[in-house]
């Protein structure tokens, strides 16, 4: 840089600091001065250009304070994305000015723990990332969702973020968005035309099954008398992959059980419909030598299921698993019971996945059409490593009009 922009910089900065200890200490508005947000601004106003990059030491002696205060301040604005740096390199630089995007998202349903949990991550990620987050619930709800999808892009947005389960909806969603030229990004259950982010349905559906024979080998003797499968309400394609991964890991380990030993239960939502549907189930079936596996599509059924086989006594003879591993069904593990474990896919996650993803979207960046989250079978013995206790999105209480 030339000597002359050099000293125009610097004269610049010295008199922004000039400015602000004056204030400081005299004008009569000074009480309202927040310093450590100005050191935070004159740490950004260090860098003379966007493209300007500068070491922590450079940064701390422009600005006249410590290291440590410089490194904190660095690190604060970095993570908030104020400021970069590029792989490999120890310096920073400005974040370049983003395009101020809206981004519609249409929750599953919020009363659901699993929703919620997507949804304040969501909140969270969008606040971090600079994003306009205007959020609807769908209740569960087909002409809700379908309603939701109308006012959003009556408002304006440049993306959908779909989270709805009905096939139906579904196609007339794509066809809105299509014609108002909204890209998607469908949550869990895929919409004609979207990008997909979720799980693989087919493995989540094979590692719930590996876990209840795992159960069965070291329980009893690798036998088990029947298979009982409590699919959830919405989308038949996507759970029927589930199911079709359950029924293949069982079928083909366990080799006491028989296609006509496997029974699929209504489709649920609620931890009712798994209570009443499993209860149905097993007061067909003598309690003393039943051993009857069961495959939960979703935690609220499988939480419902788990009260279920405690009321009429069948908690040693049955072996359920979940779908989800959100706050509800975590917190049912750790209580000890049939219900022993979930297919997790880290909802308190989605948020600092999706909306990167869209951002590289609505910026033209080729992006894979499906993107997979993590699945991991969450169970006594490891809930702790990824869920300590307390819940970190419990930790953020986010308001959601």
């Amino acid at each position: 840089m030339p000597f002359a922009a050099q000293n125009v910089g610097l004269y610049s900065r010295l008199n922004f600091r000039t400015q602000w200890r004056t204030v400081l200490e005299g004008d009569i508005e000074s009480r309202y001065f927040v310093e450590a947000a100005a050191k935070a601004l004159e740490v950004l106003e260090s860098f003379d250009s966007q493209e300007e990059e500068l070491s922590i030491m450079e940064v701390a002696r422009r600005v006249r304070m410590t290291y440590s205060s410089a490194f904190r301040l660095l690190y604060t604005l970095e993570k908030r994305g104020y400021v970069m740096r590029r792989p490999g390199s120890r310096k920073y630089s400005r974040t370049p000015v983003r395009k101020r995007f809206r981004i519609g998202y249409a929750a599953a349903d919020n009363h659901m723990k699993f929703s919620d949990e997507v949804s304040r991550s969501l909140v969270v990620a969008a606040r971090n990332h600079g994003v306009d987050l205007i959020v609807k619930d769908n209740e569960a709800n087909p002409p809700k969702a379908l309603a939701n999808v109308d006012s959003l892009l009556e408002e304006g947005i440049h993306l959908l973020i779909e989270y709805q389960l009905n096939e139906t909806v579904a196609q007339l969603i794509a066809t809105k968005c299509h014609d108002a030229k909204v890209p998607v990004i469908a949550i869990t259950y895929a919409h004609p035309g979207a990008y997909y982010f979720g799980g693989n349905n087919y493995q989540a559906g094979e590692l719930a099954g590996d876990c209840l024979c795992d159960f069965a080998e070291q329980t009893w003797k690798n036998r088990a008398d029947r298979l009982l499968l409590l699919p959830a309400k919405g989308m038949g394609s996507t759970l029927e992959v589930r199911m079709t991964g359950v029924r293949h890991r069982v079928l083909k380990r366990i080799k006491s059980l028989k296609k006509s030993d496997v029974f699929t239960a209504a489709p649920g939502l609620t931890t009712h419909d798994g209570y009443r549907a499993t209860k149905e189930f097993l007061q067909q079936f003598p309690r003393s030598d039943s051993r009857i596996l069961i495959a939960a599509l979703s935690d609220p059924l499988a939480i419902g299921a788990s009260r279920a086989a405690a009321k009429i006594g069948f908690e040693k003879r049955v072996a359920i698993v979940g779908q989800g591993g959100g706050r509800d069904g975590r917190s049912f593990i750790r209580r000890g019971g049939p219900f022993m474990a979930s297919v997790a896919y880290f909802p308190d996650t989605f948020g600092e996945r999706l909306i990167p993803l869209a951002l590289k979207i609505l910026e033209g960046e080729k992006v894979p059409l499906i993107s997979y989250t993590d699945l991991v079978v969450l169970n006594r013995t490891n809930l702790d490593q990824y869920y300590p206790n307390v819940d970190p999105i419990s930790k953020h209480r986010v308001h959601l009009d």
